[in-house]
């Protein structure tokens, strides 16, 4: 399955793209707000074979047009009405275009999946140009404890705000 946009495309991800997940999960600047992932190239295909396994979240390789793996993103945790958003990592060089584009493409495709009207998310209190980007995309906080913020964001606002700032 690949999904095609105007900047990128994406798609699931698969054993071959272990090495290049790795290199963003383990990147110190990257993952500096993330659970850290050792760098152990088996353990992490091993992952992605237990994921192909599942059939209730996703995993995606967003890849530039030029087919080159740009950055990753995973749909997962789905409740009575939502779904978890999270593993957002893209390389350095990559263009907002690219980088909104690529969130959105997976957004979509869940929203589709699911048909769920809203999904949840968390970021660290640290991260604070991550929680302004989604504040502008229509996330509100529900919830926080010491380390994070606990968002919830419905497809509404979201699209409605995305839209804004594709056209641009």
């Amino acid at each position: 399955m690949i999904i095609k946009g105007k900047f990128v495309n994406i798609r699931e991800v698969d054993v071959s793209d272990a090495e290049f997940i790795l290199s963003l999960r383990c990147n110190d600047k990257k993952s500096k707000y993330l659970h850290k992932t050792e760098y152990n190239l088996q353990k992490q295909i091993d992952y992605i074979k237990k994921y192909q396994t599942l059939n209730d979240e996703w995993y995606f390789i967003i890849a530039s047009k030029k087919n080159e793996p740009i950055g990753t993103y995973r749909i997962y945790d789905l409740k009575q009405d939502s779904f978890c958003i999270g593993s957002w990592l893209m390389k350095d060089n990559c263009s907002p275009f690219e980088m909104m584009e690529g969130e959105y493409l997976c957004k979509k495709y869940a929203f589709e999946q699911t048909g769920f009207e809203k999904f949840h998310f968390d970021v660290r209190k640290d991260n604070k140009k991550v929680i302004k980007y989604h504040k502008l995309m229509g996330a509100q906080v529900v919830a926080e404890n010491e380390l994070d913020y606990f968002f919830e964001c419905t497809k509404d606002d979201y699209l409605k705000n995305i839209k804004k700032y594709l056209s641009l």
